[in-house]
């Protein structure tokens, strides 16, 4: 197995604040672009919203490989299928959405992780991860070293939880869905409603008191269109003009 660092996990612990692109559809071109001109950390796939067939995972798996890049993907949903697709195509940080309880999150972190911390299935698609990489037990304890694992709070349920929900081993970090939030919060389309603020906020402090820090304590990224489209509205100026 290829000795990948996972740029993500170790900033999550460290809190060194690293770069990256959230992407919405499969471009490894632009992949390939981003990392030589703005010199990325990560690439991030947004496999619950996004348009990505089993093939453009494993294509932007190898380009990121190739650039150095740490590959980290949102899941569709939070089965144990899912997750260890996503995982054997090459991702090696998953985020999942949609977690309102603990049994939700060790849930996750039994499909992410081999044992003893979980019970992920031996499954080979990505070449370097085939049984002529070694032994299993040892690939085991590689991958579970490496792997990172996030939790999306998206619901009242999860902000009611999230001081146990943080606490579960195996948790790199958490970030919030707030349009989602927003919405079962009663504010729909309002993300910024006091409200809402006040209790991610809030949220925030019991998730760092638990030991575990937020997306944004560590991470800087952009979506891939509003990048496009700043870029061409830089390079362009405004339509009429």
């Amino acid at each position: 197995m290829t000795n990948i660092r996972n740029a993500v996990k170790a900033a999550a612990a460290s809190g060194e604040r690293i770069r990256g692109v959230f992407m919405t559809y499969p471009a490894p071109a632009v992949i390939e672009v981003l990392a030589r001109a703005v010199k990325l950390d990560f690439v991030y796939l947004d496999g619950e919203h996004g348009c990505f067939d089993w093939s453009d995972i494993s294509t932007a798996s190898i380009t990121a490989e190739r650039w150095g890049l740490t590959l980290i993907a949102r899941v569709p949903d939070r089965s144990v299928s899912t997750i260890t697709r996503y995982l054997d195509r090459g991702v090696v940080g998953i985020v999942a959405p949609h977690i309102e309880t603990v049994q939700d999150a060790e849930e996750v972190v039994a499909a992410a992780y081999f044992a003893p911390l979980g019970k992920r299935s031996f499954g080979f698609g990505r070449p370097q991860y085939g049984k002529g990489s070694g032994s299993l037990s040892d690939y085991a304890a590689e991958f579970n070293a490496r792997i990172s694992v996030s939790l999306m709070i998206e619901s009242r349920a999860g902000l009611d939880n999230i001081a146990d929900i943080a606490r579960v081993p195996g948790i790199d970090y958490l970030s919030f869905g707030l349009h989602d939030l927003s919405q079962d919060l009663g504010c729909v389309g309002d993300r910024t409603h006091a409200s809402v603020t006040e209790k991610v906020e809030r949220a925030k402090l019991a998730i760092r008191s638990a030991g575990k820090p937020v997306r944004e304590d560590f991470m800087n990224f952009c979506w891939i269109n509003d990048a496009l489209i700043e870029g061409a509205s830089l390079k362009l100026g405004s339509a009429g003009n």
